[in-house]
């Protein structure tokens, strides 16, 4: 067994004895760079020491003793450096490798004293089982079987200037980029700074960009300190330091033989290599100048221009987009087919009365447009009396396109044709009928949806649960296949989906009355402060269980038994449901489990959303009983819609959750397929239709690796919110960000708030520590939930009064404001926030 390995003495095919880190480090060291001295406690140390374990968790890892020869050979390789504080960074058998660099993922320590060496090394090998490493390997298909860590220790470098240098850019291959700030590398490779960043022809050398930030921040050996303030804003590195790093870089990248990324720092007047590293993502081709990509969103205008066929046509990145932004062939196949008016939800308009068109029918109401969903506003127009004039004024949702993200169609006689005129008796005939069943279902559904129809579809999946997939033949999984996807889509979501339309039609009706009084906006916020924090909301109810997980009440189990369905971005048939990896809810649990340490925050934490929607409600009821004072002939009317509004909004959410129990079974089937197939993950890439013959023995696998490229790049082309027919030429254009001081979008949940900005576009990247933020995401699912507890606010891309995210918000008492433009974009993490909820405004208070 070989305890030690100085960088001098490692060899070439030595990776499953150092790690991948030290093995490129070992490498700089004997091709002649300069290299802070170090060495490397292998693999062989790591093995020892854990194989008494019972299960390698971080806990017990960190509480391993070590044999006392180990210790001493650590020691006595430690002596042979200076006797400065040295690092101590892993160096995993997988680690900074061809595929996956694992940059971040396991740890480093800094500035290390003698008696901080052992604990620092078994902290390192501990965090291979961090939840962020975990899911890392699990994003990247490494095996956890087999998996091993080296320990590197080296000499700290007195850096005066620290950075990064990519000698290949990610967005252009003729430019290398370099970033760079005062002190030690660990502040840029953070991210927790704006470094100074440099663009450098690969060609020349010559600069050919500089951004000069303004650097507050450093960390030196003593920890993070303020930088002086002459330094802020000047050049961190000199042009003369720029070229000689520039020439370093090309020589690391001809000893490997491609691109590279380097971390190095500058210590008096020399430049010293820490790591070393391939790219792992290839350059991203510039859109406008790759003739491919040209050639696709050629193709994507032309089918554009068909659907339109010559009419004024409107398409909205909205609703369904805010749970299926992207979705992959099969998942798309069967969404369109249930959004048209032969599937699920042309259903229950029919149930409620109306009559769809013969077009929506056909084509239903979705179009995918570079791979991303989109509503066509004049079909969705259509969902309600074929042949009336109902339709969306273009010319107003082109003068502001983002009404176009929530908009209403109005009845616009100029529209009308000569069959209308004909058919108006029997047009005045549906929408009596229409108005008639509305009311006489509003009357008791809840009470059918509750007792039976929501039960019995439960049940059917509990028996359907006990069927093991993988005992059934091929052909019987595609007939499951079928037969969940319209026990699913086409027989129960009709019925789950009739309580959501009733809950948008009683909120309408609600606004409409309460404007007889008032205007719009008023309205709107004293509408959803009245129905602020309803109870029955199974997605409320599924972070309250999680909160019973964290505080040791029920087991994670338990709670996957009956949420296990549950999934991030689960309307995608791709994701794996939180029964399958439980990563994401380990991280939120134990972000919670760190709040539970301290009861006085948690139950202020949990009593502070709920009183918040208490006191909205109460402020709410008032102000209606006030105004009504004045217009007591509204009285009745606006009881009854309230009521409406209250009973069915919570279907909003319970429903959804149905839905993804059925939803789950047919991902079994595919799963289970894939599995069989091989096709890792392909499958999600086939068509319904393709299932037959997949079984039958035709290979797939050519089709497969084209849509995956063809989906690829389609994803990278800019796309604006809303998409008008006579502009398509801006398909493929980046929008011009309009910054601003203040944002005006929609506000969905009273009340203000002010926080720090948590600018995610996942809701796994949040760190479990954080609370009291303002969350600005893209869009939430439920898998977002969890982050509402302890935000302050919210701010969305997109969503609406029916949003998920404004549900919820609502049901925590979260101000919130949705429909701002880029809002991902344009604000920046850690920046104050001020969101208004009342006014539908967000303003940067701070940078």
């Amino acid at each position: 067994m070989q305890l030690i390995k100085h960088f001098s003495d490692i060899a070439e095919n030595d990776l499953m004895l150092v790690g991948g880190k030290a093995l490129n480090l070992g490498k700089l060291t004997q091709a002649g760079f300069n290299v802070p001295p170090g060495c490397c406690v292998t693999t062989d140390v790591f093995s020892s020491s854990v194989k008494g374990l019972s299960e390698q968790t971080p806990e017990n890892i960190i509480d391993l003793t070590l044999e006392p020869n180990i210790i001493e050979a650590i020691h006595t390789a430690r002596e042979t450096l200076n006797r400065g504080k040295v690092a101590v960074r892993s160096s995993a058998t997988a680690e900074d490798l061809q595929d996956a660099s694992f940059a971040g993922q396991q740890d480093t320590f800094l500035n290390v004293e003698d008696d901080e060496l052992v604990g620092c090394i078994k902290r390192c090998w501990s965090s291979l089982w961090s939840e962020r490493a975990i899911n890392y390997r699990k994003t990247k298909g490494i095996q956890d079987d087999g998996l091993l860590m080296a320990v590197i220790v080296q000499e700290m470098c007195a850096a005066d200037v620290s950075g990064v240098l990519f000698t290949v850019s990610p967005y252009d291959e003729n430019v290398c980029i370099v970033e760079s700030n005062w002190g030690l590398g660990e502040s840029v490779v953070s991210g927790s700074i704006t470094p100074d960043s440099f663009q450098i022809s690969r060609k020349t050398g010559e600069i050919l960009k500089k951004d000069i930030a303004s650097k507050k921040e450093m960390i030196t050996e003593v920890g993070v300190q303020g930088i002086p303030e002459s330094k802020q804003n000047t050049q961190s590195l000199s042009d003369d330091q720029l070229m000689e790093l520039y020439q370093i870089g090309l020589q690391v990248e001809n000893l490997y033989d491609q691109p590279m990324d380097v971390e190095w720092a500058l210590a008096g007047d020399k430049i010293v290599l820490l790591q070393a590293r391939p790219i792992t993502v290839k350059t991203q081709a510039i859109l406008h100048s790759d003739e491919e990509i040209q050639k696709l969103i050629q193709s994507e205008i032309s089918s554009l221009e068909r659907i339109a066929d010559g009419r004024d046509t409107v398409w909205s990145h909205h609703n369904i987009a805010e749970v299926l932004p992207a979705p992959l062939p099969m998942t798309w196949e069967i969404i369109k087919d249930f959004m048209s008016g032969q599937g699920g939800l042309g259903k229950a308009y029919r149930s409620l009365g109306f009559h769809p068109s013969k077009h929506v029918d056909e084509n239903g109401i979705l179009d995918i447009i570079c791979g991303r969903i989109y509503v066509n506003l004049n079909r969705e127009a259509e969902l309600f009396f074929d042949g009336f004039p109902l339709v969306h004024d273009f010319a107003e949702l082109k003068q502001n396109p983002q009404k176009a993200l929530y908009a209403q169609a109005k009845t616009d006689i100029k529209h009308s044709t000569l069959s209308f005129w004909v058919k108006l008796p029997q047009h005045i005939i549906r929408m009596t009928r229409a108005e008639l069943q509305l009311n006489k279902c509003r009357s008791n559904y809840d009470k059918i949806l509750r007792e039976h129809e929501l039960p019995n579809f439960h049940e059917m999946v509990r028996s359907e649960q006990h069927v093991s997939y993988t005992e059934l033949s091929d052909r019987e999984l595609v007939q499951k296949f079928s037969e969940w996807t319209q026990k699913t889509l086409d027989a129960f979501a009709p019925k789950a989906l009739i309580a959501t339309l009733l809950a948008a039609f009683s909120l309408q009706r609600l606004e409409n009355i309460l404007m007889k009084c008032m205007n719009e906006n008023e309205a709107k916020g004293l509408a959803s402060r009245l129905i602020s924090g309803e109870s029955g909301n199974l997605t409320i109810e599924t972070n309250d269980k999680l909160w019973q997980v964290a505080n040791e009440e029920m087991s994670l189990k338990d709670f996957l038994n009956d949420y296990g369905h549950r999934a991030v971005g689960e309307f995608e048939l791709a994701e794996p449901r939180w029964r399958e990896d439980t990563t994401y809810l380990k991280q939120i649990i134990q972000s919670y489990s760190q709040l539970k340490e301290k009861p006085t925050d948690t139950s202020e934490s949990e009593n502070q959303h709920f009183k918040r929607q208490r006191e909205q409600r109460e402020t709410a009821l008032i102000e209606l009983n006030k105004l009504l004072e004045t217009h007591k002939k509204l009285k009745k009317q606006i009881e009854i819609e309230l009521d409406y509004t209250r009973r069915y909004m919570p279907f909003r959410e319970t429903a959804k959750f149905y839905l993804m129990l059925g939803y789950e079974q047919i991902r079994r089937t595919l799963i289970e397929l894939d599995t069989r197939y091989k096709l890792e993950g392909g499958i999600f890439y086939l068509l319904p239709d393709e299932l037959e013959g997949l079984i039958n023995g035709e290979r797939y696998n050519d089709l497969i690796v084209k849509r995956k490229e063809q989906r690829k790049k389609l994803i990278q082309i800019p796309l604006p919110d809303v998409i008008f027919s006579d502009a398509l030429n801006g398909i493929g254009q980046h929008e011009q960000i309009n910054a601003s001081e203040t944002f005006t979008g929609l506000g969905v949940s009273a009340g203000e708030a002010k926080g720090n900005a948590r600018v995610l576009l996942s809701p796994s990247d949040i760190n479990p520590t954080d609370k009291d933020y303002i969350l600005v995401c893209p869009s939430t699912d439920p898998a977002w939930t969890p982050l509402f507890l302890k935000a302050a606010g919210l701010v969305m891309e997109r969503g609406g009064m029916l949003s998920h995210g404004a549900v919820v918000a609502r049901e925590y008492g979260v101000p919130a404001v949705v429909n701002i433009a880029d809002a991902t974009r344009s604000m920046a993490d850690g920046q104050t926030l001020h969101v208004d909820g009342n006014q539908g405004t967000v303003s940067i208070i701070s940078e």
